[in-house]
C-alpha cells in the first residue's frame, strides 16, 4: 500500500493561513473530508452548489480512501486463510 505524505500544507481560502495536516493512513484522510463535508453542508445549498466540482474530488478521494482500508482487511483475511491452508 502507498503510504500517505507525513504532513500536507492547504491554504484555507477564507483565513488566509496555513493548516497543517497529518494524513498518515487513509483513516485520516476519511474523519477530515467528513469535517470538511460538514462544514460546507453548514453553510447552505449556496456553498455546496458553488463547490460542487471540489465536492466531487472530495468524495472520489474518499472512496479511495475507503477502498485501500477494506484491501487492508481482505488481505489480511488471505493471509489467515492461505496460513491455514499451508498447514494442513
Amino acid at each position: 500500500m502507498a503510504q500517505f505524505e507525513k504532513c500536507r500544507c492547504l491554504m484555507m481560502p477564507e483565513k488566509k493561513r496555513y493548516l497543517r495536516l497529518k494524513l498518515n493512513n487513509p483513516d485520516d484522510s476519511r474523519e477530515y473530508i467528513r469535517r470538511l463535508l460538514r462544514n460546507l453542508k453548514e453553510k447552505g445549498p449556496e456553498a455546496e452548489i458553488e463547490y460542487l466540482g471540489r465536492i466531487s474530488q472530495i468524495l472520489s478521494v474518499w472512496l479511495k480512501a475507503y477502498e485501500l482500508r477494506k484491501l487492508e482487511d481482505i488481505e489480511a483475511r488471505l493471509a489467515v486463510l492461505e496460513e491455514e491452508k499451508s498447514k494442513k
